[in-house]
């Protein structure tokens, strides 16, 4: 390797790590509710870093905010949510994507339940939670969609829609949340939230 190629490589690896050490500090930032507004100085001062330095790698705030999604979905393993789906059989997806669900809110749920808490006065954090909301969604007509091929009839729009909205509210944050501070453990969870959504679907598709 010349040394032109080191130097770069290195750079690029420095810029990697200060990167990684913003979006921690976000994370802590709502972890630890050190500003109400999750705001660039706050983070820059976390992060040990100027604010210019903050910017300079993710542009805006809504830039910030795109990365920490996604680096919380990373931190939580996210990942098994897009392999259940590969699944064929649709009941095995379901318990798939549900366990998906659970496991990466129950990684972080503190900082999950104040990003959900904030969105109700902050739009860009509002903004990117309904973008990964409409996601959820699409995985949910995916479901429907494999489970009304499989028993062979054909959805209307509207009971395809209520099904989708049923199994979202099921599978969704609020949900566990709500039973994950009634003192439910993980496991019990999972199971309890699988076994609903797929009578849900079972009555709609």
């Amino acid at each position: 390797m010349s040394s032109r190629a080191y130097s770069m490589e290195k750079r690029g690896a420095a810029a990697a790590e200060t990167r990684r050490r913003i979006l921690e500090a976000a994370r802590r930032v709502l972890a630890e509710a050190l500003d109400p507004g999750l705001g660039m100085d706050a983070i820059a001062r976390r992060a040990g870093v100027s604010r210019l330095t903050v910017y300079y790698h993710f542009h805006s705030r809504p830039g910030l905010l795109e990365a920490l999604y996604d680096y919380l979905a990373i931190r939580g393993n996210m990942h098994r949510a897009t392999e259940a789906l590969r699944e064929r059989d649709p009941s095995t997806v379901v318990a798939g994507l549900v366990r998906a669900l659970v496991d990466f809110w129950a990684s972080d749920p503190g900082v999950i339940r104040r990003l959900h808490a904030m969105a109700a006065l902050d739009a860009e954090i509002a903004t990117g939670l309904q973008a990964r909301e409409a996601r959820r969604r699409r995985m949910a007509r995916e479901i429907l969609q494999r489970m009304a091929a499989v028993r062979k009839r054909k959805l209307g729009p509207g009971g395809h829609r209520l099904a989708a909205d049923v199994l979202c509210a099921l599978a969704s944050f609020e949900t566990y949340d709500a039973l994950a501070r009634a003192r439910h453990g993980r496991e019990e969870i999972i199971e309890m939230i699988t076994r609903l959504v797929r009578y849900a679907l079972a009555k709609g598709s």
